[in-house]
């Protein structure tokens, strides 16, 4: 077939760092032509393919077959996830005695848990061409699950502190310590905001190299919040379990463009596995914020094993927490306590999406420090307490 052999010379041409390893175990190195997902995406998706799909594509490749590039492919049982990705946050760190994982097991399996319903398996995570380059700059509606969480601090106005995402109408997606055990100057968490991009303008819009406006996103969307819920696990002294959600108090509009959830990892969409991944948000922490602009920064993954080297001497790096970042001037502030670490990858069948496999937790405070990578907490691991919590 004429795109299978195109793509095989894309990536014959384009591929390198292939070492015939897949970091999944779950996952094969095969013949591209042998993988039916790969062959869904090249047969299912349009024309031309994005750039982001081709780099998702090409990110699964794993070594040669002759002049066939071959992939990591996961077969089709849906349960479990191995990804390992980042953080930024300022969150202080106390040494504690650094301890083995003794009970690794698989994430979850939700496929027939009953409030699947309510999250939008259809229209989450949609793939936006960029039409925004270079730098950490991003579309209006590049990310459209991303929300700002607003804390009254005493002043005139609220100040947005912590991010989050959209998983659905009613829940956003956020990390524990952004929701209880707050610092002191905040007396309350009292909303949410959802479809905004730069905090500083009422009115948002991409523009052409001679400032015309392309393309105008409709005004965000404000909630109260009705009640969270933070796992009962987490506790500051630990940084574990750091999840959590907030329901708010009225249903989120998700026909503008600039508003959608995000997909949750769920089935073999937690096995793909990718070199890389985006962090996103505000740059703000619950001290403050950095950026009225929405931006993005990618990252590498980092391995548990190496994460847990790094961090030996101040806090436990467990199975159910992602590693990503490390390098030197890649800055993890760009991602809000709270965001989300996202990548693209095949979802619900044989559709691109992009899917949250990490939300952001801590790292240390001088953000971008070479070697030292950023700690998210796992979603895939939570999906059964973030299904159990959610409700009409």
């Amino acid at each position: 077939m004429i795109f299978i052999g195109l793509f095989v010379l894309y990536l014959a041409i384009t591929a390198t760092n292939t070492q015939n390893e897949c970091s999944d175990r779950r996952a094969t190195c095969i013949n591209i032509r042998n993988c039916a997902n790969i062959i869904s995406i090249l047969r299912d998706s349009p024309r031309p393919l994005s750039p982001e799909i081709l780099q998702m594509l090409r990110d699964t490749q794993c070594g040669f077959e002759g002049n066939d590039p071959m992939v990591c492919c996961v077969n089709q049982q849906p349960t479990t996830v191995r990804t390992t990705l980042r953080t930024t946050q300022s969150t202080t760190i106390k040494p504690t005695v650094q301890q083995q994982d003794t009970d690794v097991s698989s994430p979850p399996d939700v496929a027939n848990h009953p409030n699947l319903r309510l999250l939008d398996l259809q229209k989450c995570g949609p793939v936006v061409q960029q039409k925004v380059f270079g730098g950490n700059k991003t579309g209006v509606f590049e990310y459209p699950w991303m929300a700002l969480i607003a804390y009254d601090t005493g002043k005139l106005n609220p100040e947005f502190r912590c991010g989050g995402t959209v998983i659905s109408r009613r829940f956003i997606l956020t990390a524990a310590h952004c929701v209880t055990q707050l610092p002191a100057d905040i007396r309350s968490l009292i909303g949410v905001r959802v479809g905004d991009h730069d905090i500083s303008k009422e009115r948002d819009c991409d523009y052409d190299e001679n400032g015309l406006e392309i393309q105008c996103a409709e005004r965000y969307q404000d909630f109260g919040v009705e009640s969270f819920y933070y796992h009962p696990d987490y506790t500051r002294t630990k940084l574990q379990n750091d999840i959590a959600l907030i329901k708010l108090n009225g249903s989120i509009d998700f026909r503008p463009l600039n508003v959608k959830p995000i997909c949750l990892p769920l089935g073999p969409a937690a096995l793909m596995i990718p070199k890389k991944a985006i962090v996103t948000g505000w740059g703000a922490t619950e001290l403050g914020p950095r950026s009225q602009d929405l931006l993005q920064a990618k990252l590498p993954l980092v391995t548990n094993e190496q994460c847990k080297e790094v961090y030996k001497r101040s806090t436990q790096i467990w199975y159910k927490q992602l590693c990503a970042g490390g390098l030197r001037d890649i800055d993890s502030c760009f991602g809000d306590s709270g965001g989300p670490l996202q990548a693209i990858g095949i979802y619900n069948g044989n559709t691109i999406r992009t899917i949250q496999h990490g939300v952001v937790s801590y790292g240390v405070r001088e953000c971008g420090t070479a070697g030292i990578p950023g700690v998210y907490t796992r979603v895939a691991y939570y999906m059964d307490w973030i299904l159990n919590t959610m409700t009409d």
